[in-house]
């Protein structure tokens, strides 16, 4: 039995066919057709560093030890993460070939893989400089920004580590020498700068109907020097070549940019089908457990949030989850789950398999087997713990009906955007509401005290319990590829 476990950062559930999105992913709605589809599935917190942690820890954030994102994590939170047992530690001491490629998180989500994608250092710094230098020339003359933009793109080739040909290419080589094997593949296609086909935005353009504004026009609506008026000036979110959409009367706008986000959705899927071509081609698709989610979603302007994940809303803290095992699997589950599962769930299917004892991987989550098999077994939750830490410091619970948000410090501001996004309690209806445009806190106050206090019991019932075991007698952990890391996020607009 091998692992296959594809990350799409950023990847909202509507640019999914098989949830009812857009039909912009084929392939990852064809294995859903073939798989289960978690309808009801959510990441514990919309940071990368966190979310992946959750994954593969099977823990939340505040038991697992990583809460922040980046240039924010702590030495005490990388101290408690080395002492936290992971899924690919496990199943490299189980004797599996191990390998993870597309986007280098490096740092501790290194431990337990064989292989493991590089960064060039100087690579990142320039492309950050060059991301500058275009956007302050944009506002100059956009004839300037656009020249230098293209010339770095033409001299360096394409920007990503995950493109299509770079990461199946990896990935088949992998095994070619792998035999029983787990690898995770990190796609940032659907995450800004969006770098796609210009054709095929063009494409989209004209077969979906956008709600156009001028980006520059949204990022007056923020204060200037903000990080997120800065990400909306061009060269930060979309590509620049501003005269090949003036024909389409959009322009650097609200339209360019969703039709950017919906090309990069298709172009993650090419790639997540040239992945499955691969294990097709050497008859080992029938002997993997497939696994397809996203590590948080993304907001293209929900409650005044453009292109990025800031908040605990549904189109952050919701993701999608196809799980394909060998063999048959129920079509859809509607029970609340979590990125913790996913650990879970592939121990317990390959001890189900293989018959070896089980090895002691204490997780916060619950594997999905019972609920892929349509059999008895899964204890169906009352509750989820959202938690936000990167932008703003917000928790919350997601109960079946009700989702309720509590500003940690009482200050629902938020650091990119300077402005808060919603009261700093909030309370939704989502039967009602999917959308969260209602904030109920006010009108049901008996509701929002009740889940206020299923978030302090969720929170006390979840205590850190990760073990400092670096060596390090209390000083700070040291990488040796965090600042290659480090310049990679910056050029991401992380700050």
């Amino acid at each position: 039995m091998n692992v296959l476990v594809v990350v799409v950062d950023a990847l909202r559930t509507d640019r999914v066919g098989a949830y009812g999105g857009r039909p912009v992913t084929p392939t990852i709605d064809e294995l859903a057709a073939s798989g289960t589809r978690f309808e009801r599935a959510y990441s514990t917190i919309n940071a990368t560093d966190p979310a992946l942690t959750s994954l593969q820890t099977g823990r939340l954030p505040r038991t697992h030890g990583v809460v922040n994102h980046g240039s924010h994590v702590t030495d005490a939170e990388k101290r408690a993460i080395e002492g936290t047992p992971t899924l690919p530690v496990a199943l490299e001491e189980r004797g599996y070939d191990t390998g993870a490629f597309g986007r280098p998180l490096g740092r501790w989500h290194r431990r337990g893989f064989d292989r493991y994608p590089e960064l060039s250092s100087a690579h990142w710094r320039l492309k950050s400089l060059e991301k500058s230098a275009s956007s302050l020339l944009y506002g100059i003359h956009p004839a300037i920004g656009d020249t230098i933009s293209r010339t770095y793109n033409a001299l360096t080739g394409r920007t990503g580590s995950d493109d299509e040909d770079g990461v199946v290419k990896q990935f088949t080589d992998f095994l070619d020498d792998a035999e029983e094997f787990y690898s995770l593949v990190h796609l940032m296609d659907t995450h800004t700068p969006y770098d796609v086909d210009d054709d095929l935005v063009e494409r989209y353009l004209e077969e979906y109907d956008y709600e156009n504004r001028p980006l520059s026009e949204v990022a007056s609506e923020f204060p200037t020097g903000s990080i997120t008026a800065n990400s909306l000036t061009p060269g930060g979110v979309v590509n620049q070549d501003n005269e090949r959409w003036e024909d389409h009367d959009v322009g650097v706008g609200t339209a360019l940019a969703r039709a950017q986000y919906d090309a990069a959705a298709t172009e993650a899927d090419r790639t997540i089908d040239g992945l499955l071509e691969a294990l097709e081609t050497r008859e080992l698709l029938e002997e993997t457990l497939v696994v397809v989610l996203a590590d948080h979603g993304e907001s293209l302007g929900e409650h005044d949030i453009y292109f990025e994940h800031h908040g605990l809303y549904e189109s952050t803290a919701r993701i999608p989850l196809i799980v394909r095992p060998p063999g048959e699997s129920a079509e859809q589950s509607d029970e609340l789950v979590s990125i913790t599962d996913v650990a879970p769930t592939v121990l317990d299917i390959l001890d189900g398999h293989d018959n070896r004892e089980e090895s002691a991987f204490d997780t916060d989550g619950q594997s999905l087997r019972p609920l892929l098999e349509d059999e008895a077994g899964w204890e169906s939750r009352d509750s989820l713990l959202l938690e936000e830490a990167n932008t703003q410091r917000f928790r919350g619970v997601r109960t079946d009906r009700w989702k309720y948000l509590e500003a940690v410090d009482g200050d629902p501001t938020c650091r990119y955007c300077e402005r808060p996004h919603g009261a700093s309690e909030q309370l939704y209806d989502l039967e009602g509401d999917p959308e969260e445009t209602d904030d109920l806190v006010d009108e049901r106050p008996q509701k929002a005290a009740e889940l206020r206090d299923e978030l302090a019991a969720s929170l006390s019932a979840h205590e850190a319990r990760s073990e400092t075991s670096d060596g390090s007698d209390g000083k700070g952990v040291e990488y040796d590829d965090e600042e290659e890391v480090l310049d990679r996020l910056e050029s991401l607009g992380y700050r």
